[in-house]
């Protein structure tokens, strides 16, 4: 044995290289000091390749906190943690029993969004209803080419005057816009979304054919017949009186104008008296605060009566290569993290620890698991479609 394999053999007591190393023509125990320094000197590198690794690992599995995902769940309690949910509840259930009542949804709608308009975008981003979810596509790239598909089915080009009914901040309104080049009025009813979507339209540099309005889409003081494009995103969900809305929409459009619906709506298949079926929708409506969804039969009747011409009805989220509306929630994996049976337990048990406050199981469960997971249940029943376009002439 030569003196290299000596001196390796020496140095492996504290190195454990397995080759001849330069450690190796060191004077007997230089070598475990100079290996020490050496791998202390290489450790805080390593730790810097492999943090931007882990924390691309760990987003994956989390998310975005924008794109209704587990870290979605996790921004919201940060954010939310010191909320005054013991009120926010009882004003909710007051105000849901009030509509239920009085057929006036209106004031619960408004408290509703107080707390989760906000909640909402931090989770979703600026789109809160459903789109057709392209394969090829992440969430944001299919809302993208919704807009387009949006504008395409609205027939919207430069020379029209539309307007958007509940239009929230206005972001359809301002998509149209964007696209067509047509002059575009949003109308709303909250304060706060008039202030919020003047600020966006700024921001776009559309105030030369973006403006807001505010008012009640059942009953407006706006012209008669000065629109020829009247549209509303989700936006009958929120109607108690459809005939009034669809009145309203035909008085405002000029001879030969359409109304456009995108809405989330009961289809065909729902069956009430089943009562799994039953408790899917009525979970949506009394965790938002709505009056019930509306069947697709009971849109067609309302534009019957209000004198309109029936033009198209599709559901847009059956078009090939696309996965369903809902699968926004069970792509990122939020849904089978809402629907694990030791969650609101757990929930539960951190608010008794105070850890939670009060009353955070209750929303948690009435505002977060619902409606998401009836969302998913009731869409994969076949019994609700979020992604159904019609429209209607005027004659």
């Amino acid at each position: 044995m030569n003196s290299m394999h000596l001196a390796v053999l020496k140095c492996s007591n504290f190195c454990m290289l397995p080759y001849p190393c330069f450690f190796a023509k060191l004077p007997h125990g230089r070598c475990a000091a100079m290996t020490s320094k050496h791998e202390a000197s290489m450790w805080p590198g390593l730790t810097l390749l492999a943090l931007p690794l882990a924390g691309g690992v760990l987003r994956r599995l989390l998310g975005e906190a924008d794109d209704q995902s587990v870290m979605s769940l996790i921004h919201i309690y940060f954010r939310y943690r010191r909320t005054d949910f013991t009120d926010f509840m009882r004003s909710h259930r007051e105000s849901l029993k009030k509509g239920h009542e009085t057929g006036d949804f209106v004031p619960g709608v408004i408290n509703y969004y107080t707390l989760m308009s906000e909640l909402i975008t931090l989770a979703s981003g600026p789109f809160w209803h459903f789109v057709p979810m392209f394969r090829q596509m992440t969430r944001m790239e299919s809302h993208h080419q919704f807009h387009h598909t949006l504008t395409k089915y609205l027939g919207a080009v430069k020379e029209d005057k539309v307007l958007e009914i509940g239009c929230g901040y206005g972001e359809m309104g301002r998509q149209v816009a964007k696209i067509s080049g047509a002059d575009v009025t949003g109308l709303t009813m909250a304060d706060a979304e008039i202030v919020g979507a003047n600020a966006r339209i700024k921001a776009a540099g559309l105030e030369d054919r973006c403006r807001m309005v505010q008012g009640n889409y059942h009953k407006t003081n706006l012209e008669a017949g000065s629109f020829t494009k009247v549209f509303g995103i989700y936006t009958l969900k929120y109607s108690s009186d459809l005939d009034a809305v669809f009145g309203e929409a035909a008085r405002l459009l000029k001879s030969g104008g359409s109304f456009l619906s995108y809405e989330i709506l009961i289809t065909d298949k729902y069956n009430p008296k089943d009562a799994l079926q039953r408790s899917y929708v009525e979970n949506i409506s009394h965790s938002t605060c709505m009056p019930s969804l509306w069947p697709a039969q009971a849109l067609r009747d309302a534009a019957k009566k209000a004198g309109l011409v029936a033009a198209v009805e599709e559901d847009i989220g059956t078009v090939p290569n696309t996965r369903p509306w809902y699968s926004c929630f069970t792509m990122t994996g939020v849904y089978y993290f809402l629907a694990c049976p030791l969650l609101l337990p757990l929930v539960k048990l951190a608010e008794t620890l105070r850890i939670l406050p009060p009353a955070f199981a209750d929303w948690f469960e009435s505002m977060l698991m619902h409606p998401p997971l009836d969302f998913v249940r009731a869409g994969r029943a076949g019994i609700i479609s979020g992604t159904v376009v019609m429209t209607w002439k005027k004659p």
